[in-house]
């Protein structure tokens, strides 16, 4: 049970938000990598990432609060198993992800909460003047960053979910709208060789970086992998057995969901659907209720209640049939078409 926190420094201690920015500075100069080899003092961690020793030094004290690093001894700091996912190349690999809630653009959003909270509206309209995927598209840099990340998270997660899920076994073709760079897909087509053929939906510039990875050419060899680049608001891949998602109906309100599951509906009339997606409960997690205000100053996005997405199902035509855990965060919406 949490200790009840009562005093004047336990509220204090939540209004200095500095691991964040932490964890992006430690990322952007590679520290972790650093320290592959074994513990260093700071002086060295300085001189080979070009940082101010004492700076950096309180960096790492910080995050090492948080068991992100470790001083083994007075000035010398040593990898642990959270701070080796801040590597680049290593599984599970949250680098990309550290580097991008780090980003000015996105910290900027914060500052915008309080519009968020009094109009509803996303905070980072208001400040950047675009929404989030125009503003995406024209700094593609950035752009490329945010799909990096999307991609860590997916090859964290993807696997446990791909296999908690049965229902992806009973269907021939899979299709994964707002699929990213394909690191869920291939998930699901790696825990499930029953599936003859997946097919990957989302916008062109992210289906060609999903076409020039190298570690999915033998699924596209083997015509277990297909791709469609374009806007799945204008239309869908046909032919399909089962719809999936993966953190993408947090994005979207009420109707421009229903418009998706209308449109999966026109394209394939007999296929289910499997959202997988965080979903509030009465013990939602700290990372879900984070995750949902991520949602609303960026996109005025929503994390659902199992109720919500029964609702927005029903109206699109669809029955839920289970709310399904998957031994994480995320939990698979299971709905297939009425009659």
């Amino acid at each position: 049970m949490t200790e009840p926190r009562t005093s004047p420094m336990d509220l204090l201690e939540l209004m200095w938000p500095a691991t964040v920015p932490s964890l992006a500075v430690a990322a952007e100069h590679r520290i972790a990598d650093l320290l592959a080899d074994g513990p260093k003092s700071v002086a060295e961690l300085a001189t080979a990432s070009g940082t101010h020793q004492h700076s950096l030094h309180r960096v790492l004290q910080l995050l090492a609060e948080d068991q992100v690093f470790a001083e083994t001894e007075p000035g010398v700091f040593a990898n642990t198993p959270l701070s080796e996912l801040l590597r680049p190349d290593v599984p599970g690999s949250q680098y990309a992800m550290a580097r991008l809630v780090g980003t000015k653009w996105l910290w900027d959003c914060w500052g915008g909460l309080d519009h968020s909270v009094t109009t509803g509206k996303a905070a980072f309209d208001e400040i950047h003047q675009l929404n989030t995927w125009a503003w995406l598209g024209r700094n593609p840099e950035q752009g490329r960053l945010f799909n990096e990340a999307m991609t860590s998270f997916s090859e964290a997660l993807g696997p446990a979910v791909a296999a908690a899920y049965q229902g992806f076994g009973r269907a021939k073709v899979v299709a994964d709208l707002g699929g990213g760079q394909g690191s869920y897909l291939a998930a699901i087509l790696a825990a499930h060789p029953s599936v003859e053929r997946g097919v990957l939906a989302d916008l062109e510039p992210v289906v060609e970086q999903a076409r020039a990875r190298a570690d999915l050419a033998p699924l596209v060899a083997a015509g277990r992998l297909d791709f469609a680049p374009g806007d799945f608001f204008g239309g869908v891949p046909a032919g399909v057995d089962l719809y999936t998602t993966k953190q993408i109906a947090h994005s979207w309100d009420d109707a421009k969901l229903v418009e998706l599951l209308r449109r999966c509906r026109k394209a394939s009339p007999t296929a289910k659907i499997a959202m997988t997606e965080l979903v509030h409960t009465q013990d939602t997690s700290r990372f879900t209720k984070s995750f949902d205000l991520v949602m609303l100053v960026t996109m005025a996005g929503t994390i659902r209640t199992a109720a919500d997405f029964t609702r927005v199902f029903t109206e699109a035509g669809y029955r839920v049939t289970g709310v399904l855990p998957t031994g994480t965060a995320f939990s698979v919406i299971e709905a297939e078409p009425v009659d």
